[in-house]
């Protein structure tokens, strides 16, 4: 159908490795010219123990990554730097009759050089339903403007560089907290992707719009051939308990000493449900010396600051459930097929500070919020597999669709 065409799949960090893979097994069958990588470099991947799942790729293109401008002097390096980024991206060897281009996980940065850099080629967008909604958010200018180095971006460096322009604002009164800046690009995703990849929990639709196809999330379990990996989620001999920590110095949502109370009382919680397994805390990138104020009797603790949906790559087979106090990292781990656990109705958050937790999770089970330490874990119920598109028939859809596409 599209002879040796090739799939380019584009992401920025290393977290987005794992649906990179499961992208490029999905369409392996249909591009038999090759499925290729093209990543931003970063300290991310430094950190990252990703070379062992190379092979899952033909090629890998690495770019540099663009920081931010802060002012006007630094304006001559964000508009060098941009152009010669997207100039390299246009070299490589995309065909815009055969080949299709698939950005996972983000719309920005690497993403947006690369469908600036090849415009009439066929595109796919991948994101979490979460991320889609952010990413169509109207900022209303009432209520936000531009961040300085937004300004310069949107109206010099973009229209100059030939990139499509982006938005990033910030609110005139700040609120506080995350979640509370619009970043995302002036043009709505689907006036410049062809197909839109919406990822779920249960991939039921969320929009009528033809061009966007609900999924569910890939998972590790589905992945194929690659080292380490079983379908027997933490059944194996050595059965670990992982609990991700929280930059409680960094971040006051309430004070230290509380946070530090409250947080044993919840590392005794998995001393006393999980005697036998390896209990294991993976402190937070950003933590400096919140792992001494803590009782960590009988955990190990991990610090290579190593992106988790990586450490769920490599250790799927180990794990048998994932604990933090409102990280995201639990619902990463019950998108990818592990028991994961939020502990946040346990803390004395204000209701405000609870409902934004709650919403940064989506909508996931009953059985993935803690609210009583006083009672065990409640076991995962199993999902029907019938249930929902699955995110490999979501990405053969959008690819098989190019034909639809008018070569522009």
């Amino acid at each position: 159908m599209n002879g040796e065409g090739r799939a380019w799949i584009v992401i920025s960090r290393p977290d987005r490795l794992p649906t990179a893979i499961a992208t490029a097994q999905a369409l392996r069958a249909e591009f038999r010219g090759g499925v290729h990588l093209l990543r931003e470099e970063s300290k991310w991947w430094e950190r990252a123990h990703w070379l062992p799942y190379a092979g899952q790729f033909d090629g890998i293109h690495a770019f540099s990554r663009v920081n931010t401008c802060r002012g006007l002097r630094d304006l001559p390096r964000l508009y060098r730097e941009s152009a010669e980024r997207r100039e390299a991206i246009a070299q490589l060897p995309i065909d815009k009759g055969r080949d299709l281009i698939v950005c996972v996980g983000g719309i920005l940065t690497i993403s947006n050089a690369t469908i600036s850099a090849h415009p009439q080629v066929p595109k796919v967008l991948c994101v979490a339903e979460k991320v889609y909604r952010d990413l169509t958010r109207v900022g209303e200018r009432t209520r936000y403007r531009f961040t300085t180095s937004g300004w310069l971006q949107n109206r010099i460096v973009e229209p100059m560089a030939g990139l499509n322009r982006t938005l990033h604002f910030k609110p005139r009164i700040n609120p506080g907290g995350d979640g509370v800046r619009v970043e995302r690009l002036q043009k709505d995703p689907d006036s410049l992707y062809d197909r839109i990849v919406v990822m779920n929990n249960g991939g039921n639709d969320v929009s009528h719009n033809p061009k966007i196809l609900a999924a569910k999330f890939p998972s590790v379990a589905d992945l194929r051939d690659l080292p380490q990996v079983t379908d027997k989620n933490g059944n194996g001999k050595s059965r670990q308990v992982i609990f991700f920590g929280t930059p409680f110095l960094l971040i006051h949502n309430v004070s230290p000493e509380v946070y530090v109370e409250r947080l044993n009382q919840c590392l005794d919680y998995l001393r006393r449900n999980f005697t036998g397994y390896a209990l294991i805390y993976r402190p937070h990138p950003n933590e400096t010396k919140e792992a001494e104020r803590l009782k960590l009797q009988g955990f190990r603790i991990e610090d290579d600051r190593e992106a988790a949906e990586l450490y769920f790559l490599r250790n799927y087979h180990a794990i048998a459930a994932v604990f933090s106090v409102s990280s995201t990292v639990s619902r990463t781990a019950l998108n990818n097929g592990i028991n994961g656990y939020a502990m946040y109705p346990v803390f004395p958050f204000s209701e405000k500070q609870a409902q934004f937790f709650g919403g940064v999770m989506g909508d996931v089970p009953s059985e993935f919020t803690v609210r009583d330490l006083n009672s065990p874990p409640i076991p995962y119920q199993p999902v029907p597999v019938e249930s929902g598109r699955s995110f490999a028939e979501a990405i053969k859809m959008a690819a098989g669709r190019r034909a639809e596409i008018p070569i522009r």
